[in-house]
């Protein structure tokens, strides 16, 4: 929705010594869907939201726990007027600087939307502050990176993937501190924001897995609906590590499908 901007590959840097953490920030988790159900550490969203951009309403029978992870399920309804029903879980901590983490299978088809972020708002008592990793399932080999600061956007970008996101789990994480967030693809630094962006955001926020179709206004981004009732985006583990800490996480023991580094060179030829 947004145009494109120069897309370099990015590269880790080292965290400064100590970074202060934001006061509301909760502590590190790591949680395995499929041992244990998504609602221990997560919310699972129930309310009508097809009165604004979404196209249907959160349902919390939609979050299904499996042997294989929690499936977030789209769902065609028969009620017209809220024509589908999609899936939500928000974690019940609020979280802030740090690593986050999940294991996750994008559902496909087109009008579907898979994504893994961050968000506080007015319903908290801040502005909007937001970190995004998101998937159109019209076209699973490419990934988004977004972020907000009091509700202004910063530099919108595209990654094409060497893989379909939809055939295997894959890890997705990112690192948030006061002057930069680095996005990571089973362990490969993708992008980064330029160093004291300034919409990089201040709030402590929750961690969000959503599976969802939006309003006919939303197919120029996400595709007219075209997938199956019930497709489902499976994530099998989420975690959390705050800034300064060292902790138990998702990577700790997932081994992606196609395997990869700094060095591959189907990594080193990322394009936007």
């Amino acid at each position: 929705m947004a145009a494109h901007v120069p897309i370099i590959p990015a590269h880790a840097v080292a965290a400064s010594s100590r970074i202060k953490q934001l006061s509301k920030s909760g502590k590190n988790f790591r949680s395995v869907f499929g041992v244990e159900p998504v609602e221990e550490t997560f919310r699972l969203s129930n309310w009508n939201a097809s009165d604004s951009f979404y196209g249907g309403r959160w349902a919390p029978e939609n979050v299904v726990n499996t042997v294989q992870g929690a499936e977030f399920r789209v769902e065609r309804e028969p009620d017209t007027h809220i024509p589908f029903s999609m899936a939500e879980a928000k974690s019940q901590q609020r979280l802030g600087y740090g690593r986050y983490e999940a294991v996750m299978q994008i559902g496909k088809g087109s009008g579907l939307v898979s994504a893994f972020f961050t968000y506080t708002g007015p319903y908290d008592g801040d502005p909007h502050d937001e970190i995004d990793i998101e998937f159109l399932g019209k076209d699973t080999s490419k990934i988004e990176f977004n972020y907000w600061r009091n509700g202004k956007r910063g530099k919108h970008a595209i990654f094409d993937l060497p893989f379909d996101a939809s055939a295997a789990p894959h890890l997705y994480a990112f690192e948030w501190a006061p002057d930069r967030i680095t996005w990571y693809v089973d362990g490969v630094a993708y992008y980064a924001t330029e160093p004291n962006d300034a919409f990089i955001p201040q709030h402590a926020g929750r961690m969000f897995f959503s599976h969802w179709t939006g309003t006919p206004q939303m197919r120029g981004w996400h595709g007219k609906p075209d997938f199956e009732s019930g497709e489902a985006m499976t994530v099998s583990c989420a975690s959390f590590t705050p800034v300064n800490k060292t902790a138990p996480t998702c990577g700790d023991s997932f081994q992606p499908a196609l395997a990869g580094s700094a060095g591959n060179p189907v990594y080193a030829t990322l394009s936007p």
